[in-house]
């Protein structure tokens, strides 16, 4: 009897090592906070990404192409933050133009920037091909909203998009900031 208890104990540990392994990086929608966090993080949901060279020069994290889609914005101000590097675009004229903040933040779990966010009235996790990002306001998402664009487990940009009261109709902040970390994602990839 012990023997079979032993051996189905077993059989159950390693399906579940499996089901883990066999991960769920491609997936939309998370099972439960802890599963999202062995998996996605721990298996590194974004292939493919680096900061390493956005580390020193954060406003090379879109290209001068991507940065003239912004609209009429002044050019990259690069700073530091508790997230780490940034860069900001800021309106040219504040009350008509958005202004554009990016984030590269090395060695800090992004599973727990993640549950920091999570309780928040805006809050999607979601997948834009195969990165997670995900997309926060801690209001109604109508002046601001950022997005967390998971690198790696310790790696991420975060986006922040503040949009001016003139193109509010035009640019709903947590959209204009999907659009925004997609370019991203698209310079990460080299």
């Amino acid at each position: 009897m012990a023997a079979s208890f032993t051996a189905v104990i077993g059989a159950v540990v390693i399906a579940g090592c499996s089901m883990q392994a066999s991960g769920s990086a491609g997936t939309a929608s998370p099972v439960s906070g802890d599963l999202t966090s062995s998996t996605s993080a721990g298996e590194g949901s974004s292939p493919g990404l680096s900061i390493a060279e956005f580390a020193d020069n954060p406003c090379d994290v879109l290209t001068a192409e991507q940065v003239a889609k912004l609209g009429g914005v002044n050019a990259g101000k690069p700073g530091t933050s508790t997230l780490g590097v940034t860069c900001e675009w800021a309106g040219k004229v504040p009350t008509d133009n958005s202004t554009y903040t990016v984030y590269v933040t090395e060695d800090r779990d992004v599973e727990a920037m993640v549950q920091n966010v999570k309780g928040q009235p805006i809050f999607t996790d979601k997948k834009i091909g195969d990165v997670r990002v995900v997309v926060n306001d801690s209001t109604d998402g109508t002046l601001h909203c950022r997005a967390i664009i998971e690198v790696g487990k310790t790696d991420s940009v975060t986006v922040d998009a503040r949009i001016a009261a003139a193109e509010r109709a035009s640019k709903p902040a947590c959209t204009e900031v999907e659009s925004v970390a997609t370019m991203v994602i698209e310079t990460l990839r080299g």
